[in-house]
């Protein structure tokens, strides 16, 4: 039997009746609406002038109205990364001071009081249906759910729905499994676990979060236009900005960090293949490029043999301070240069194979162009084309060799050791020396997530990805510990996580089934592969020998 202090660390559920759930969605959607409301109205009138003033501030003026708006606002990107890497208990994580870390992790100063961001969320919440929303906003509070630090209410029996509800009569309305018939209604259960619905405790949790966000802005606005006249009606109604004028301090060339870091202030798209595609084929044409570049010039091969060497697990001691038994003989550099040339066509095909994939996804979408809106059950054939994509993408993301190459670099391989293995097998065991360090370095915070399975699951792949791309371009001394070599692998682990998760936001609402079985997952993929495999088995045999003849001892030898 449990002892009373082991109980005390069960989190608690709070259970309601239909009742009490009606009560809180009725006001919920009551609050949201009206606010929306207001916020159309002023924007219509106001929004030249709103964006004109929002970007004529300074951070530190932005930062004092974004605080006057939300005064227990987080200071930094991630507060939910920031309280799990700060706060030892889920009790201390779900305290009510720190709850809103969980709740609305988009909400803080490093991020809204950056000139666009700001503006962004505002048009996208005002000008649009909060029913667009849903996903995104349950998604958002992965972090928190999956460590059991932010509990969603229980209620039996009843699918609410959101998406696709567009007026406050209908956003949050609950409709019971057996109330009509007398028996249960498979439909209704089904509609919740497809997506289209949602168990009312998780639609109550976004319906909060929506809340609170639409509170928050026409508290900014509020303050921003304090001396204007926002309850006049009579004011005529001014042509809506172009979306360029919000972005007017952003640069003018795509860029994946740009994108990632503005996705939660936009309107949720799914799949955007018009944003996505253009990053990889760029990826596939950068890998063709790679290929001749070692074919023709024999520096560049120098250099790109020398720089995977110096990320080769074989350079991180053992706990006993001792190096590989094979680093710097010849198996060693036959490993280097099998990798070399391995590692280059395996890129360009798996590229090539994605790039295909989004544009059969691309002609998906065209055509059946209500797929992805939220009020539109996800047809069987659209889930299986996504949910054979998103098996791809995993697949593809060798992420244990991408680790290795990770703690293996030079900067950071200190802080690792490797276990001793036989010489004739590639060492992959890597274990932290001492984690006491963890809270004052967030980068080797995050790379110890990525060395446990169960803490990456927990933090969810694209969120790490997200902070340890903000950590490489915002923060100086991360930035000089991350060598070219590692700043690709990230970048590539950042494209497919981004992939990952627009496709998650097909589905109208969070999905809790899915359509294809690992079996024909695994037997689909192999057939898309199969036409390439005899490329791996040729390149498989590469590595006798080649040390003699390629081994960079100097200066195009």
């Amino acid at each position: 039997m449990a002892s009373p202090d082991e109980l005390s660390k069960i989190p608690v559920i709070q259970v309601l009746s239909y009742y009490q759930a009606k009560t809180r969605a009725k006001q919920y959607s009551h609050d949201i609406f009206s606010a929306q409301r207001a916020l159309v109205n002023i924007l219509d009138r106001h929004e030249d002038t709103l964006i004109n003033r929002w970007h004529r501030k300074s951070t530190v003026q932005r930062q004092k109205v974004l605080t006057a708006a939300f005064p227990a606002i987080p200071p930094n990107h991630r507060p939910d990364f920031w309280l799990i890497r700060n706060a030892a208990t889920p009790q201390r994580r779900a305290a009510s001071h720190f709850r809103d870390h969980l709740l609305l992790p988009s909400l803080n100063l490093e991020d809204l009081s950056k000139p666009n961001n700001l503006l962004l969320l505002l048009r996208s919440r005002a000008r649009t249906p909060p029913g667009e929303f849903v996903n995104a906003d349950a998604n958002s509070t992965y972090t928190g759910r999956t460590t059991k630090a932010l509990l969603s209410p229980h209620v039996s029996g009843y699918t609410m729905f959101l998406t696709g509800q567009d007026t406050q009569e209908s956003y949050g309305r609950m409709f019971s499994w057996d109330a009509d018939s007398g028996a249960f209604d498979i439909d209704g259960a089904l509609d919740m676990m497809s997506g289209i619905g949602l168990q009312p405790g998780q639609g109550l949790q976004v319906m909060e979060i929506q809340q609170r966000k639409m509170h928050f802005l026409q508290r900014c606005i509020e303050i921003i236009l304090q001396d204007l006249p926002l309850a006049d009606l009579s004011i005529p109604k001014q042509p809506k900005p172009p979306e360029n004028r919000l972005l007017e301090n952003s640069p003018g060339w795509p860029s994946l960090i740009q994108e990632m870091e503005q996705a939660p202030y936009r309107v949720p798209s799914a799949f955007d293949v018009d944003c996505l595609h253009p990053f990889v084929v760029a990826r596939r044409n950068e890998a063709e490029d790679h290929i001749l570049s070692l074919r023709e010039d024999p520096y560049y091969f120098q250099e790109v043999v020398l720089e995977l060497s110096e990320h080769r697990p074989e350079k991180i001691l053992t706990s006993s301070g001792k190096i590989s038994s094979v680093h710097d003989h010849d198996l060693f550099w036959e490993r280097v240069l099998s990798n070399v040339v391995v590692d280059a066509y395996t890129n360009l095909v798996t590229w090539d194979l994605v790039s295909k994939e989004s544009d059969r996804v691309a002609l998906t979408k065209k055509d059946y162009p209500d797929q992805g809106k939220p009020h539109r059950k996800m047809l069987e054939g659209t889930a299986r084309a996504l949910e054979h994509f998103d098996y791809m993408i995993d697949q593809v993301t060798p992420l244990d060799d991408w680790l290795v190459a990770m703690v293996a670099s030079p900067p950071l391989r200190q802080h690792y050791m490797r276990d001793p293995q036989d010489p004739s097998t590639t060492p992959l065991g890597v274990l932290r020396k001492d984690k006491s360090d963890n809270k004052g370095d967030p980068l080797l915070w995050l790379l110890d997530i990525f060395l446990d399975k169960d803490q990456l699951w927990f933090c969810g792949l694209h969120n790490v990805c997200d902070e340890l791309e903000r950590g490489f371009f915002s923060n100086k001394s991360s930035r000089e510990r991350i060598s070219p070599y590692l700043a690709s692998v990230i970048s590539d682990l950042s494209l497919a996580s981004e992939i990952k998760r627009q496709i998650a936001l097909f589905s109208p609402g969070p999905r809790m089934i899915k359509v294809v079985d690992e079996e024909e997952k695994v037997t689909e993929y192999n057939k898309k592969i199969r036409p390439m495999s005899h490329i791996f088995r040729t390149l498989a045999g590469l590595g006798k020998g080649l040390a003699d003849v390629g081994a960079p001892l100097s200066k195009f030898d």
